[in-house]
């Protein structure tokens, strides 16, 4: 864990991040991130923090008038921490807006608490496929999202794999977002007129994968989906049982520590949704950037990208605004333009009918290639 995880983790309070801008003319945005728990959750916070941080330091070095500070807390993975943390947010911090986190399960949450306070959310990296749509037609929504879209992965994953294999199989966790990545993988299967080879779930403390490898390879399967949260376990067994599937997975495979502890040999060739080309040139100068001032603790560009793009979103709103009104910085979200991204996210993102700033059609699927992720041709 990062500096800035342990710090939140072990004193459970805020870190207040403040812009140049004068104190009585800043305008509270809350954070919350999985900054504690499980790695992969860790992960995922720390990254997408990252980004939110580097935003606001490129946004304090802009014209901007209005004066910001970041209000962190670790929600520790836990859905009723989550909802604590956000009534703390509202009710003791006074924000205007919010942002995060990792858990769908603790969007889901704690979303319809930001909707009925009027305080307007941009969720990520949390990439269950309902979080905005069961909002959208309110009027007005206040539930945003900058981050991978469940289904969208799935989808260009399933176009890929029946069109490339003949058995695919599934390995997935049997947490909530395991079952529910399981569901909606039978389903698009179902759509497209194919079933799975063989389906294999796991607790989330298994730390052996060997008898769903085993039946995976039993059952001939060429393309093995991986949708559990220890991502590395679906490798282990591999070269033991001689068996060397493609494995495809959600975006988490891209991270850069899956490839330290996979290996580069293990990794190679493995496929996952993505909204971050680092064949862009500005995307490697984001890179290059976030290594420069992260070091070792800079883990996944694709994260970091959109936790930036999401900042750019977030912090240009407030600007326009250019004072603590949450109804008004909600307006400015939606309408929101010139955004000049890192990740797949369009210069206008989001519109009354649609709160998602990456749709199908910037979902793409990555492949790890000689140590780095490149699109899959």
């Amino acid at each position: 864990m990062s500096g800035i995880g342990k710090g939140i983790a072990a004193i459970g309070a805020a870190i207040v991040l403040a812009s140049g801008a004068s104190a009585q003319e800043s305008v509270r945005v809350g954070v919350v991130q999985g900054l504690s728990g499980p790695p992969a959750i860790v992960d995922f916070g720390e990254s997408y923090l990252q980004g939110i941080r580097l935003a606001l330091k490129d946004y304090e070095a802009s014209d901007a008038q209005t004066g910001i500070e970041l209000i962190v807390y670790d929600d520790e993975a836990n859905p009723q921490r989550a909802v604590s943390v956000i009534q703390r947010l509202i009710q003791n911090d006074g924000v205007s807006a919010v942002m995060g986190t990792v858990s769908s399960g603790n969007v889901l949450a704690f979303a319809p608490v930001l909707q009925r306070a009027g305080i307007p959310l941009i969720a990520g990296p949390s990439i269950a496929t309902n979080i905005t749509a069961q909002f959208i037609d309110e009027d007005p929504s206040y539930i945003f999202r900058c981050s991978m879209v469940e289904r969208y992965q799935i989808d260009a994953m399933l176009d890929w794999a029946v069109e490339n294999f003949d058995n695919v199989g599934l390995v997935h966790s049997t947490t909530g977002y395991g079952n529910f990545a399981a569901e909606e993988i039978r389903n698009g299967m179902a759509a497209r007129d194919r079933e799975l080879a063989a389906v294999e779930g796991a607790a989330p403390g298994v730390n052996d994968l060997t008898p769903q490898m085993i039946r995976m390879r039993d059952a001939d399967a060429q393309l093995v989906l991986n949708f559990h949260e220890s991502f590395e376990l679906i490798y282990r067994p591999m070269a033991r049982l001689d068996y060397r599937p493609v494995i495809a997975g959600n975006w988490g495979l891209s991270s850069l520590n899956v490839l330290e502890i996979v290996g580069l040999d293990a990794i190679e060739g493995t496929v996952m949704g993505q909204a971050l080309d680092l064949a862009d040139p500005k995307a490697q100068a984001f890179d290059a950037r976030m290594r420069d001032e992260y070091g070792t603790s800079y883990r996944w560009p694709v994260v970091a990208a959109l936790g930036y793009d999401a900042g750019q979103i977030m912090f240009e709103a407030v600007n326009r605004v250019g004072r603590s009104d949450p109804a008004a910085i909600r307006d400015a979200i939606e309408n929101i333009d010139g955004v000049d991204a890192i990740s797949a996210t369009p210069s206008e993102p989001f519109g009354p009918d649609n709160h998602e700033c990456l749709n199908p059609e910037h979902v793409f699927l990555g492949v790890w290639r000689d140590g780095d992720v490149v699109r899959l041709q």
